[in-house]
């Protein structure tokens, strides 16, 4: 190899390095690519910046905007309210109920979006019916990546593949290409979760739930202790043992003191944890010479607590929890963090951001409009009071349908009275229909123009417009086809059934480790690669379908991201809502993973007619 396949190997190797240690934001390290890749020689500008006129980059710019408008319009609420009323009672009815109708919505929608709605509900569900978020989160948001894998629309993971395929010069992914294995894998999968979940995944409560249990008043904030309250000097054991608000502990000089309290007594600016009703805490604020943090004051009867999940994209990403600034931009308070299953308080100041991270944070509900226009959180609590434009959700519906249809036109054979440039699935191009249906959202008044500027993922398109610079360098200087050399020699004597598979297994190994969206853009030129390898002594007829199945494990294997949280950012999403630890999406996703795979392994050469 080369001087520029050596440096396509340490530029990949180095976006792997970052992307596992999450040390850059995604749009930095996409323009890096482009930046390193034109000059290091490898790519001349042109080629490298050819990324930004993919279609596929044009189609999911389109597809956010429409689904930011069937979640601003509360279409899918809606529905997922209706759905819900039938499934109250058995754990296991609700549980599949809610991940059939979850993989029904995904299959045409955003995950991201899908599982913002979800969340809510299943919380407010959780609190009526006494079943444990838990039980109900993370099987929705396995569920919603199931459902991705159906159509071409799903998931950016298909889309990503089918924009790499026909860059190679092949036919892009059909609207309903995924959709018979996709609703095998759904019902097996939804199947599993339903009658395994309550066995497999332990009962664990997030910050949210706790704080819920009490009555509708009852809240926990932190509180300071001023420099002439009386309560100084008094023991912690004796301190608020009356009946009002509980003290749950306290945190001086970064440590925190749980009871049960010893010798401890009363100081200056320690912090406290109270647990209480609004009017029992304002009137200890001003009884007892107490202040809420950064002295912020807030008025009681406007007072509301929200959980905010730190967005796998956040600007925010990398910064001190003390550095936020939240009441300054949002007239919000931080309370408290969560990570890890753990509850990381205000006192640990230095704590820096994470993706998945949970703030619990408390203001004034007039602010709830500026927190829920942040493209640095998820929303997540009071889903059930959303600004909703109620009366266009029909509208908003009626424009989905128009895109879907728009797309299925792509998956119709040649009627053979029409011409070739005027069959019907040349008549409006995917991007082209993406695009209309971004802008139908906002001529019918279902999104302002900003607002649909905001939906918008712009560092998952830059850093994907590097990748994609990354894959078309290493094919170019032959990274792609040594790789493919590599696995073929290990399993094509084994037949092209062991290829799909090990390419399948090579995604969930990768998905692990990095974005699904990465794996699919970087492992698709090395599919491609071996499954021309493979067909190079064949007739046509018997290399099209190994080069199309192992497009199609890239595909289904760019998904299969279940055993971890990092894999897919609705595994982040439910993450702290759900009160999960790492070890629970292994105890649940490591099996589902291994039955995805081994239906996959099958499903696809089945498809592609190699069995």
């Amino acid at each position: 190899m080369d001087y520029a396949a050596w440096t396509v190997i340490a530029l990949t190797l180095g976006v792997l390095v970052l992307l596992v240690l999450d040390r850059a934001p995604l749009d930095v390290i996409g323009i890096g690519l482009l930046v390193a890749l034109v000059l290091t020689g490898v790519l001349d500008f042109q080629e490298a910046a050819a990324g930004f006129s993919n279609y596929v980059i044009l189609t999911l710019a389109g597809l956010y905007v429409v689904g930011e408008g069937l979640n601003r319009t509360g279409a899918v609420e809606f529905i997922a309210t209706r759905v819900l009323r039938y499934s109250r009672g058995s754990t296991t009815k609700l549980l599949f109920l809610v991940c059939l109708i979850t993989a029904a919505v995904s299959s045409v929608l955003n995950n991201t979006g899908v599982v913002v709605i979800f969340i809510p509900l299943l919380l407010g569900v959780s609190r009526t019916t006494g079943i444990p978020a838990s039980h109900l989160l993370m099987p929705m948001s396995f569920a919603s990546i199931l459902g991705g894998m159906c159509t071409l629309v799903g998931t950016s993971t298909n889309l990503l593949v089918s924009g790499v395929a026909v860059e190679k010069g092949l036919e892009g992914l059909g609207m309903f290409e995924m959709t018979p294995l996709g609703v095998i894998l759904v019902v097996a999968g939804v199947a599993f979760m339903a009658l395994t979940t309550t066995r497999i995944l332990p009962h664990r409560t997030s910050l949210t739930m706790m704080m819920a249990e009490g009555s509708e008043r009852e809240y926990v904030t932190e509180l300071l202790i001023g420099p002439t309250s009386p309560l100084i000097g008094r023991p912690y054991k004796e301190v608020f043992a009356d009946a009002g608000p509980r003290l749950l502990f306290f945190v001086r000089k970064e440590e925190m003191v749980r009871p049960p309290y010893f010798n401890e007594t009363v100081q200056p600016g320690d912090a406290i944890l109270l647990r209480g009703h609004v009017e029992e805490i304002i009137q200890l604020q001003e009884k007892l010479g107490l202040k809420f943090v950064h002295d912020v004051q807030v008025d009681p009867q406007e007072m509301r607590f929200y959980e905010l999940a730190v967005s796998p994209h956040s600007s925010l990403l990398g910064h001190k929890v003390s550095d936020l600034r939240l009441h300054r931009d949002f007239g919000m308070v931080v309370v408290a963090v969560l990570r890890a299953g753990q509850h990381i308080h205000e006192r640990a100041s230095n704590l820096v951001l994470r993706p998945g991270d949970l703030l619990l944070v408390c203001g004034d509900r007039r602010n709830e409009p500026r927190l829920r226009a942040s493209q640095d959180f998820f929303l997540i609590e009071s889903g059930r009071e959303r600004t909703h434009i109620k009366e266009r959700a029909r509208r908003a519906l009626w424009v989905a349908g128009v895109v879907i249809l728009l797309f299925s036109l792509k998956s119709l054979p040649d009627l053979p009275f029409l011409p070739e440039d005027r069959q019907l699935h040349h008549l409006i191009p995917v991007p082209h229909a993406a695009l209309l249906g971004a802008l139908l959202m906002v001529a019918t008044g279902c999104l302002t123009a900003r607002r649909a500027y905001r939906a918008i993922d712009w560092p998952i398109l830059l850093f994907v417009i590097g990748t994609i610079a990354l894959g078309d360098a290493m094919d170019e200087t032959g990274v792609a086809a040594k790789a493919a050399q590599g696995i073929l020699a290990v399993f094509e004597p084994y037949g092209p059934v062991a290829v799909v598979s090990a390419l399948l297994a090579i995604c969930i190994l990768f998905n692990a480790l990095i974005s699904h969206a990465a794996v699919a853009v970087l492992l698709t030129p090395i599919a491609i690669a071996a499954g021309r390898a493979m067909g190079e002594h064949l007739a046509p007829e018997h290399a099209e379908p190994i080069l199309r199945a192992c497009v199609l494990a890239i595909a289904f294997g760019g998904s299969i991201c279940f055993a971890t949280p990092v894999g897919h950012q609705t595994n982040l999403m439910v993450y702290g809502p759900g009160g999960y630890k790492y070890a629970d999406y292994l105890r649940l996703g490591l099996p589902l993973s291994l039955i995805v795979w081994i239906l996959c392994s099958i499903g696809i050469p089945w498809m592609t007619g190699l069995l």
